[in-house]
């Protein structure tokens, strides 16, 4: 199996996997200064460039999901993330917010960069971990629907949703 791995200038059409190149067609996959964007965020950059590490060491496909909370749990929050992964209650999301302001946000920009990480380097992903993206996906438009300055937020998040959603 052959891996894309970035070079000093970040993510780029040419050192993408071409399933990622022909699924992933908005711009925005490749810009690492635009916040919305997978690998934009600082949670999302570092992912992606543990990831790319984590792939040249391993060469496995598997486990991703698992090393992927490893790397969330190992930045110090008080909640598990795995766990935490799992939630679509709004009330219970802000009562850990109140307690951890940055884990949902964190955690969520951390496991779409893997998600769509992974489709990068490899061309492929996980199922669970498809899964699990796109609930990190549905968390962040839950979480900001209220916001009306959340609009371009949302849907960025939906676009990303649709194409992951449309991947095979």
């Amino acid at each position: 199996m052959k891996y894309y791995f970035d070079t000093e200038d970040g993510p780029t059409r040419e050192t993408s996997h071409p399933n990622f190149v022909n699924s992933m067609t908005s711009g925005f996959y490749y810009d690492c200064t635009d916040e919305f964007s997978p690998f934009g965020s600082d949670d999302g950059a570092d992912l992606l460039y543990n990831l790319e590490d984590w792939y040249r060491e391993k060469r496995l496909i598997r486990n991703t999901a698992k090393w992927m909370f490893n790397q969330i749990d190992e930045m110090g929050f008080e909640y598990k993330s795995k766990d935490c992964s799992e939630l679509m209650d709004l009330k219970t999301i802000k009562e850990i917010q109140e307690k951890d302001e940055y884990l949902i946000l964190s955690m969520d920009n951390s496991i779409i960069a893997t998600g769509f990480g992974q489709i990068k380097i490899t061309g492929k992903i996980d199922t669970k971990l498809k899964f699990v993206t796109l609930k990190a996906l549905d968390r962040q438009i839950l979480v900001n629907n209220e916001d009306k300055n959340s609009v371009d937020y949302i849907s960025r998040m939906e676009k990303m949703k649709l194409d992951l959603s449309n991947f095979k």
